[in-house]
């Protein structure tokens, strides 16, 4: 008999179970690193879950105990009711399960929070949004110490303009494993010296040298370990062979809270807008200077560096922002057939890509790598291992490292601006003297766009292509010393001979414009 009017049981069932099965489960650090921060997450999450996970107990058979009462609503925490079947309904039997919530900033008792929780960090403020959602068993009704954790979720609120009232988002929340809960406790707090600092990132296979490190400690002082988590979850992308990324540094924010889609004001723009919009996660470049002395004495051979004028060897801007190497070689350096390579800077013994020339003295060979600062090009002697299989053997000669063009001032202003490559996209850097504190202010409305040449006016900027000035992102990686703070923003737009960064103070007044790219 067909039921009408009411809706089966079993649709039901399959409704709730296929709702909850849908939470993505987040197991170790590489899934938090696959998570996009800032863009469907907010960054603040990551601040709640480092309190939570240092804040309960989790003893040697993995089971999670609270250290506070949510009963009393301790931290904020309070009861959930799950009302909107966001995770799965409460087991049925003689023993009590409850969710509670916690990580609302607004309520009272939430001062207990740590202050890095309360007063984050410029650009992990968040907007009172993110939560974490606890299931207790209690077998101990009354008994803290009965009070076992089974389930452990992140998850938002839908922003006011979803109109979805004070639900959370299901496609946002994520069910947290105590194995990750276990890893994030292993950047504890209570420990910030260097030698810790090393031991964790050498534990789950950082990329951060020991500057970056140093620069951490300093900045994030007491809370160093945290600042190692944040660099390593939002910068440092999943891989089996993971390539080094740099920390994300915080947002400059001002009372203006411009939208993504905000265009700079009195700037008219009829363009349609493009069908492929790019992607709005942003990485930062750390920009650490490095040696550039040669690094590989003894490894080429002596009667080969008595030569090494006679060899040019030049990264530029190939096709799609990826890096081109010219070569040129004058002279008879050897008879044997050679091989150009591509590293990621001079310290790299990894060759990124390389090309077998043969004997040709002179040539362009255009990678897939895209153009980063940094990049050195090779040239070796080429080795056959067997028939036509051939692999890179000793090397004869290495350029230059890739540099980024110089800034330029910003007239009238203890500030400059600079045009650089990333991942072969066009970024732009100012550079703000500490002593120029009011900057932010007289910047309010200022804004960088980017130009695909320098023929173009201000109003034709590449759509999409801006960013204001107060929006950058600082670059804490730069030398602590330096009298001027950095600050910088990565554009969508592919590197490409001709393109130019200008800087507008406001309206159409333009206060500086970089060289056009001609690297």
């Amino acid at each position: 008999m067909k039921l009408s009017g009411a809706t089966s049981p079993c649709v039901v069932l399959v409704l709730i179970f296929t709702s909850t099965s849908a939470i993505q489960k987040l197991r170790n650090i590489n899934d938090l690193k696959a998570l996009k921060f800032d863009q469907n997450v907010p960054s603040h999450s990551l601040l709640l879950l480092y309190w939570f996970a240092n804040t309960i107990d989790i003893d040697n058979n993995n089971v999670i105990r609270l250290t506070f009462d949510p009963n009393q609503g301790d931290y904020g925490s309070h009861h959930y009711g799950n009302y909107e079947r966001l995770l799965e309904p409460l087991p049925l039997g003689n023993i009590r399960y409850r969710y509670y919530t916690v990580g609302n900033l607004n309520q009272e008792s939430s001062s207990e929070l740590p202050s890095y929780v309360i007063h984050p960090r410029f650009g992990y403020e968040g907007r009172n949004r993110d939560r974490i959602i606890f299931r207790v068993r209690e077998q101990d009704v009354g008994r803290q110490t009965g009070q076992i954790v089974d389930r452990v979720y992140m998850t938002q609120h839908f922003q006011t303009s979803d109109n979805q009232g004070t639900r959370y988002d299901p496609v946002n929340t994520y069910q947290v494993t105590t194995r990750l809960l276990g890893q994030i406790r292993e950047f504890s707090v209570q420990e910030n010296d260097l030698i810790f600092l090393m031991n964790v990132r050498d534990r789950f296979g950082s990329n951060a040298d020991s500057t970056q490190l140093r620069y951490i400690k300093t900045y994030w002082g007491e809370l160093a370990c945290l600042g190692l988590l944040l660099f390593m979850v939002i910068q440092e992308k999943p891989s089996t062979n993971q390539q080094p990324s740099q920390e994300k540094p915080p947002t400059i924010r001002n009372n203006r809270q411009p939208s993504s889609t905000q265009k700079p004001p009195s700037i008219p723009n009829n363009r349609q807008q493009s069908s492929t919009r790019r992607s709005t996660h942003s990485d930062c470049v750390v920009n650490i200077p490095d040696s550039r002395h040669s690094a590989f004495t003894g490894m080429v051979a002596s009667h080969r560096l008595n030569q090494r004028e006679n060899v040019s060897l030049q990264i530029t801007t190939g096709p799609g922002g990826k890096a081109s190497i010219h070569w040129s070689i004058i002279g008879n350096l050897t008879d044997q057939s050679m091989m150009i390579a591509l590293y990621k800077h001079n310290m790299d013994v990894n060759a990124l890509t390389y090309k077998s020339i043969g004997n040709r003295k002179s040539g362009r060979y255009d990678t897939s790598v895209p153009l980063n600062e940094g990049l050195q090009a090779r040239l070796h002697i080429g080795e056959t291992l067997c028939c036509f299989w051939r692999r890179i053997g000793e090397e004869i000669h290495r350029g230059e490292e890739f540099e980024n063009p110089a800034l330029v001032n910003i007239r009238g202003y203890n500030a400059h601006l600079q045009l650089f490559a990333k991942n072969g996209k066009a970024c732009a850097r100012l550079y703000v003297k500490k002593s120029f504190t009011e900057w932010k202010s007289i910047f309010r409305n200022s804004w960088v766009g980017f130009y695909s040449s320098q023929y173009k006016d201000t109003k034709s900027y590449e759509w999409w292509q801006w960013q204001w000035a107060t929006e950058f992102k600082p670059n804490f990686f730069f030398d602590i010393f330096s009298e001027y703070d950095v600050y910088e923003y990565h554009s969508g737009m592919t590197i490409a001979p001709g393109v130019q960064a200008r800087f507008i103070l406001q309206e159409n007044v333009e206060k500086a414009r970089t060289q056009s790219w001609n690297k």
